[in-house]
């Protein structure tokens, strides 16, 4: 059902406006102008230039990412070009250690990138975050020999982790232990060189306590399954299943986990590579990722609605001008811009405490604390909250043509909500940061 016209007089400017729809209709938001590209607001010259290499290099792989959303989803991963594309330009090597030929970019610079590939592609930006992320947590937290291997079997890792195993069994043997089962929701999976299982380890003693450890599997020791793609959005984003059956996991390829809310001094990493980056705790940066990724989401949707309404007429007004002339538009775009800029803010800001609080931390000063890991982690969701909103209020102003399957603002619509979904929500962690700051 549409509206009956409205027979109110068109604007003076609608004859202008008008002569301007065939170049409105060629131009793509995001692709061109000053605020195609994000502005790096980092102090180091070293890590300045790699990340205006790789924010260039984002950028112009940016309109072959849009095009090849639709495929991305039905595939359930980003194709072999772009895997390619990722290699030869270094965006697997984000966060290795320079020790071992990696960019050593920081999580600040790392979240940028990740947000400028998700303004391309939210779930290719997910695929690549979630699964080369975890090289600081190897370089953080894993002995040497481990990292020296893992790093040096590719010259890169691509490694997805889940804590999510079903049906695990775990052997003692000789050097280390033998592991068998499935997890879910391992993001990065199709192109991982290797995986990151999460596990619980016999006490020390007899009768002891379980030990919860990070275990890294070898890549011919498990199968990624094709089961992919039937959640509602971040379809193409690699999240497979993994199976292993009987790997061999070495004693130097698990980490006790005794890092991921809270880390005190010097760990493995930061003397290793004399940086404080690897002394920083797991819930202090994880849920950055998916706020990295819901930034760019965020950009992407205002680009699609900025073209929205550049390229069609108020729908009430006889031979009136582009939405784009009229404050109800203007208002709306202008809104979602503010809601996703916040979020760019808070990811920023965030970042550089995470790298603070671990450098204080190995200084000496204080511990890298539950409170901080968990009050970082919080302010994380509140991006991707604020994501969601700008998106939200875009998709209900930009009429139902829009909502229809196809749409990239549907599909931005259903992927941020995918961020929404998933067990560890904004409500379920926020009380673990009330009470880590009620007993700091």
């Amino acid at each position: 059902m549409t509206r009956a016209s409205v027979t109110t007089q068109a604007p003076a400017a609608a004859a202008a406006a008008a002569s301007a729809a065939a170049a409105a209709v060629s131009f793509e938001p995001g692709l061109a102008g000053p605020f195609s590209l994000q502005v790096p607001t980092e102090k180091d010259p070293g890590i300045r230039f790699e990340l205006e290499r790789l924010l260039a290099r984002a950028r112009d792989i940016r309109p072959r990412l849009r095009e090849a959303q639709a495929q991305t989803e039905i595939d359930g991963q980003y194709s072999q070009e772009v895997h390619e594309y990722f290699l030869k330009h270094g965006f697997y090597r984000m966060l290795q250690p320079k020790m071992f030929g990696g960019l050593e970019l920081g999580v600040s610079a790392f979240y940028q990138v990740i947000a400028e590939i998700a303004r391309g592609c939210p779930s290719t930006a997910w695929c690549l975050s979630l699964s080369v992320g975890h090289s600081l947590t190897l370089g953080s937290f894993f002995e040497e020999r481990a990292q020296r291997e893992v790093f040096g079997e590719n010259g890169y890792m691509i490694c997805p982790a889940s804590g999510n195993g079903k049906n695990m069994t775990v052997e003692r043997v000789d050097g280390g232990w033998e592991v068998s089962g499935f997890w879910r929701y391992c993001s990065g999976a199709p192109y991982s060189t290797h995986f990151m299982a999460t596990a619980y380890l016999p006490g020390e003693e007899p009768g002891g306590p379980e030990r919860r450890v990070w275990m890294i599997l070898r890549r011919e020791d498990y199968e990624v399954q094709d089961d992919w793609g039937r959640v509602i959005g971040m379809r193409g984003s690699g999240s497979n299943s993994i199976k292993a059956e009987k790997a061999f996991v070495p004693d130097y390829c698990i980490s006790e986990e005794n890092w991921t809310a809270a880390t005190s001094g010097e760990t493995v990493g930061s003397k290793l590579h004399n940086n404080p980056v690897y002394a920083g705790t797991f819930f202090g940066f994880a849920e950055g990722e998916v706020a990295a990724t819901s930034v760019g989401l965020g950009y992407a949707a205002v680009d699609e609605f900025e073209k929205i309404i550049r390229n069609t007429r108020h729908p009430w007004i006889k031979d009136g001008a582009m939405r784009a002339e009229y404050e109800e538009w203007q208002r709306v775009l202008g809104m979602a811009i503010s809601y996703v800029d916040a979020a760019q803010s808070i990811l920023v800001n965030s970042s550089r405490l995470f790298e603070e609080y671990a450098a204080r931390s190995v200084a000496g000063f204080e511990a890298f604390d539950e409170s901080r890991s968990m009050r970082l982690n919080g302010v994380y969701f509140v991006a991707e909250e604020l994501v969601f909103k700008a998106v939200d209020l875009m998709l209900h102003n930009a009429g139902s043509q829009n909502s229809a399957d196809g749409a990239p603002l549907q599909r931005y619509f259903r992927d941020i909500l995918t961020t929404r979904t998933r067990t560890d929500t904004f409500e379920l962690f926020s009380v673990n940061t009330g009470t880590a700051h009620l007993q700091a």
